[in-house]
């Protein structure tokens, strides 16, 4: 990303500021030419408000510019390189001091040049970077630059980082988009019913809101129940694998591509997939050539002789014609009404109707810029979001010179430049950095915040940690609208216009593959490069015309090997990411990497990491996990003083080397092996990491000392405590050593994710069971109990304030979970899990009975607030438990699954407020009743021969969706009979529910017209029915019959 020169300079300028004032400056004699380069600097800056404006008109404008970028990033390499040469010589006079941190402020760097030599040094240096600052301030007369206010960098705002925000959802667009989505659906399943495979195609600029109109489609609830198959949704971007693109169709299918790798395996394996009887609904988004379907997915989607539905985006209606799209449907502008109702939704709520009555007029003036577009109106929503809602800030706002700056692409022109303009400095260059990344790429969070302060873009803000302030930023970019909301698994992407704003206003500084590095020059220095999924990593490092110019260099998914000459090129990197590649050997060379800030080799074969990384003081990062070929850490690993992140995860290493407690700035340290050598660190040196808030230990079995480990540690946030057996069978010694080791292991009150696995004493910890857990860890939100093998009984959990999360796998001992679950005296206290809305019971072979007690039970006090909040119960293999807890019935549970308990029986306590119920494996339940706001049922019984014991399944008066999978028995059981004859007349009229069937060649030819069950099946809105080779589907409205043999 090109350097935002604003926030650089601020913060070069305040460091200096703080440091000119220092005693050490009449040692090294240079407070003049400091003084002076900090006024150069503040004068120059003045002017970059102008010049960042002109220099899209005025090409000798961003000549100007880029010549003091060209000063100040060596500017910073020079300081940089006197702290590196400070710190040896304060170490060559005070041995004492390799044990403290080098700090990262100017006046310690500069407190360590003692030497006439390098005093003398430094004053050139610095001497020399004046004169060119002199000499580029008085070019500022040449192009007419007018001096401006400097605004200082506004702090980062720390927010609970569990809230949300409204401006992350995503807002229904309008009326327009509902019409053609309904419009295409019934395109789809309408049109050509007997035609086995179509292609429709849905067009338009980029932002208009094509990806947003199929996402309705491929979410509509009539595409749910048309195709039997989940439908699929692909990718498909500029730059796309064959073969990739081909094993994502076949995932989707459920199909398996085994060991096949090539175009033709591939493509005949997607063909037989669908063959199976599957209809499919299969969405490709952004596609920008024809041959994704003409030369790959068009014959074997064709040949599959099944019903396939195919919808594109693109740009191009002549991509969508050269692949014969049955229909295309060219997506428009909003109308002005259309926009503005986008608008106001996101920036008005209820209650403020007057409020937006009184701005509708500069309203639809704002909207009337974005020209209908929605992407540009979600942008311009982001930038309003930060305004007052006054006419006064909008007009401002609309008088603003960056709707009119020219030579810009028109499509990065106008609202999209205008949200860019409207960031902070600080946000401006975080927000470039997402050009490094491919189209479409998944943006993890703490990645980019970890990355960002690497890069020196997060000022330290009093007792905040910077990685939080970091995530801030990244917060703060997706309530703009910047990016595109969370998944499930809280990444993001980013728009691919949006990302084009980003390569265009960074394209002379960075390049995305050889996007613009063909294209550099030697007066223009290449700063950050990103080769990520590239295979011409090489060529394209050699077209890097000055390589010692790079800063940045993502190299992950690439085939970049490194060896000695190509790092001695590489001399000024901060960042090197050569994750998940073939690297073998780290060349002893890295080393002489003394920028570096961040080094991540996770998942590489490398057998050992070289001893000269001891010379990295200034490496912040440190990642090396899933190294597996990795046995040994280098012992100068405990002298990187500035490591704020050492990931060993996964990784078989021994131990860790002594010293751990040398690294005071760590925060995050995920794979501490707990090691009884002398050359090992110990347990207790742990207590010394005072920053630290995210914490793996592993190999705990027995006590090195009677030192309380972690309870001091007040940052601490995440710990996962990983147990390991000396044998498969520990003797009472060890389980008693084990016990001894947890009581000494106190978590701080600050906990908030727990995770306990593999502990194989008899007991839990004493802190845990006989004083009260919750004044422990008061601030728990989750916790996780894995593989407790030899506890008897759980520890009491439901007083617990805050937890939302529990789950408990492979607790092989414990037979009753009772009332002591609860703790202490729920008469009392009133409530039990109060906040507690995800519940897992996973592998608890002896588990046979689950209570609540008898208060709770029979409900005697109703005041009583059990699992109040709970929204998802999961119990899966404990196949002796019969019965859930009768209390259960008063919860909130929306989502109930159970899988291999096959003693159970529900009887009547399902949870009152069900709607989803997943049965797989319950052989002796024997009834399903009393559920009335119950939507979903699945059960699975899918190779049980004899599954008589289920008779009774009755009164589901909502159910919408019944799902029944047995392959082995020949006829349909009778409570399913009874319950689809009581829904036909009770029923008739509802054209929602739908009946999905998986069972054997007996049952399918019986669905048909003329078997057993076809006077059940012709009243029932929607069927679908496969297995052994054929296949059955049936719509009652409009008609539908269909029936494959293979």
């Amino acid at each position: 990303m090109a350097m935002i020169l604003d926030a650089f300079m601020s913060k070069f300028s305040t460091l200096l500021a703080d440091f000119v004032y220092e005693e050490v400056i009449k040692v090294l004699g240079v407070k003049e030419e400091l003084q002076e380069l900090r006024r150069r600097m503040r004068s120059i800056q003045c002017l970059l408000k102008d010049a960042e404006k002109k220099k899209f008109g005025e090409s000798s404008t961003e000549l100007w510019l880029s010549e003091l970028k060209d000063v100040m990033y060596d500017a910073e390499d020079i300081i940089d390189l006197c702290r590196i040469e400070g710190a040896q010589l304060l170490a060559d006079h005070n041995p004492e001091s390799r044990t403290s941190s080098v700090c990262c402020d100017f006046s310690s760097a500069f407190s360590c040049f003692t030497s006439v030599p390098l005093r003398h040094e430094i004053g050139n240096r610095i001497e020399e970077i004046n004169n060119r600052l002199n000499k580029i301030y008085e070019g500022r007369k040449h192009f007419k630059l007018e001096k401006s206010t400097i605004s200082e960098t506004p702090e980062i705002t720390v927010v609970d980082s569990r809230q949300t925000s409204s401006m992350v959802d995503p807002f229904a667009v309008g009326r327009e988009v509902e019409v053609a989505a309904n419009n295409l659906v019934e395109h789809f399943i309408g049109e050509k019913v007997d035609e086995k495979c179509l292609l429709f195609a849905v067009t338009g600029m980029g932002g208009i809101g094509k990806t947003t109109l199929a996402q309705k489609i491929f979410n509509h609830p009539k595409i749910k129940t048309f195709f039997n198959l989940e439908p699929v949704w692909v990718c498909v971007s500029q730059t796309y694998s064959e073969i990739e693109l081909l094993k994502q169709v076949i995932r989707g299918v459920k199909g398996s591509y085994g060991d096949a790798n090539t175009k033709s395996e591939l493509q005949t394996i997607l063909s037989n997939s669908i063959s199976l009887g599957h209809s499919l609904f299969l969405v490709l988004d952004d596609v920008w050539l024809a041959d994704v379907w003409v030369d790959l997915l068009r014959v074997p989607l064709y040949n599959s002789n099944n019903t396939v539905r195919v919808l594109i985006t693109s740009r191009y209606e002549n991509v969508a014609m050269d692949m014969k799209a049955a229909y295309i449907h060219p997506v428009a502008h909003l109308s002005p009404e259309s926009s503005w109702d986008m608008l106001r939704r996101r920036l008005f709520s209820q209650g403020q109707e007057e409020l937006e009555n009184g701005l509708k007029e500069l309203g639809l003036e704002i909207v009337k810029r974005c020209r209908g577009l929605p992407l540009a109106i979600k942008a311009i929503a982001g930038v309003l979001s930060s305004k007052p809602r006054t006419k006064k800030a909008w007009k401002f706002f609309l008088n603003d010179n960056a709707w009119s700056i020219y030579n810009l692409p028109r499509e990065l022109s106008g609202a999209l430049y205008l949200s860019f303009e409207d960031l902070p400095s600080y946000l401006k260059q975080c927000f470039l950095y997402f050009s490094l990344y491919p189209e479409d790429a998944w943006l993890d969070l703490h990645e980019f915040a970890q990355l960002w302060v690497a890069e020196g873009f997060i000022t330290k803000q009093r007792d905040s940690l910077t990685e939080n302030l970091a995530e801030e930023c990244f917060n703060e970019l997706l309530n703009r609208n910047l990016l595109l909301p969370k998944n499930d698994y809280g990444k993001c992407q980013m728009h691919d216009v949006i990302r084009s704003l980003a390569i265009f206003l960074c394209k002379d500084e960075t390049s995305f593959g050889a996007l613009n590095v063909k294209n550099s020059t030697t007066s223009i220095k290449l700063r950050r490069l990103s080769v990520v999924r590239q295979e011409t990593t090489i060529e394209i490092l050699n077209y890097v015309a000055d390589k010692g110019a790079l800063r940045t260099l993502l190299a992950s998914y690439s085939d970049l090997l490194l060896d000695d000459e190509r790092l001695r090129q590489l001399s000024h990197l901060r960042i090197l990411d050569i994750s998940n590649t073939q690297i073998q050997i780290l060349p002893d060379s890295i080393g002489k990497l003394v920028h570096l800030r961040y080094l991540n080799l996770n998942v590489t074969h490398i057998r050992a990491i070289p001893e000269s990384v001891e010379q990295l003081i200034n490496l912040q990062f440190l990642k090396i996990s899933y190294c597996r070929k990795l046995r040994q850490l280098p012992s100068g690993i405990t002298a990187l003083h500035n490591l704020r992140c050492l990931d060993i995860d996964e990784t078989p290493i021994s131990s860790i080397p002594k010293g751990i407690e040398n690294l005071q700035q760590l925060n995050y340290l995920s794979g501490f092996v707990v090691a009884n050598n002398d050359s090992s660190s110990k347990l207790e040196k742990l207590n010394s990491l005072k920053h630290i808030r995210i914490l793996k230990i592993v190999n705990l079995n027995r006590p090195q000392s009677e030192t309380i480990i972690l309870k001091e540690l007040s940052n601490l946030c995440t710990l996962t405590l990983k147990f390991s057996m000396e044998s498969s069978n520990p003797s009472e010694e060890q389980e008693l050593a084990v016990e001894e080791l947890f009581d000494k292991i106190i978590p701080p009150q600050s906990l908030e994710d727990f995770t306990i696995s593999g502990f194989f004493g008899l007991r839990f910890p004493n802190w845990m069971v006989s004083s009260p857990f919750e004044i422990c860890v008061p601030n728990l939100t989750k916790l996780v109990l894995n593989g407790i093998n030899s506890c008897t009984q759980l520890p009491s959990l439901g007083q617990l304030p805050e937890l939302k999360d529990l789950r408990m796998y492979y607790v092989t001992k414990v037979k009753k979970i009772g009332p002591e679950f609860f703790g202490g005296d729920i008469n009392l206290t009133g409530f039990a899990f109060p906040y507690l809305e995800k519940l897992q019971i996973s592998h608890f072979p002896e588990l046979e009975e689950w209570s609540f007690g008898l208060q709770v039970e029979q409900n005697a006090n109703p005041k009583l607030k059990v699992l109040p909040c709970l929204k998802k119960l999961t119990i899966s293999y404990c196949p002796l438990l019969k019965r859930l807890p009768k209390g259960l019935k008063y919860s909130k549970v929306k989502f109930l699954e159970i899988d291999g308990a096959r003693s159970l029986k529900l009887d009547d306590n399902l949870p009152a407020e069900i709607e989803e119920l997943s049965l797989s494996d319950c052989k002796n339940l024997e009834k399903i009743c009393c559920a009335p706001k119950l939507k979903k049922l699945y059960v699975n019984e899918t190779y049980v021969e004899e599954w008589e014991a289920l008779s009774c399944v009755e009164k589901l008066d909502s159910l919408q969706e019944l799902s029944f999978t047995n392959f082995a028995i020949e006829s349909l059981p009778e409570w399913l009979l009874k319950l689809l004859q009581q829904w036909g007349l009770q029923n008739d009229s509802n054209d929602e529910f739908h009946l999905h069937l998986r069972c054997n060649k007996k049952v399918v030819q019986g669905c048909l017209k003329g078997g057993i069950y076809w006077d059940l099946i012709q009243h029932i809105p929607q069927v679908y029915v496969y297995g052994d080779e054929h296949h059955f589907r049936y719509r009652k409205q409009p008609y539908v019959y269909k029936h494959i043999s293979n």
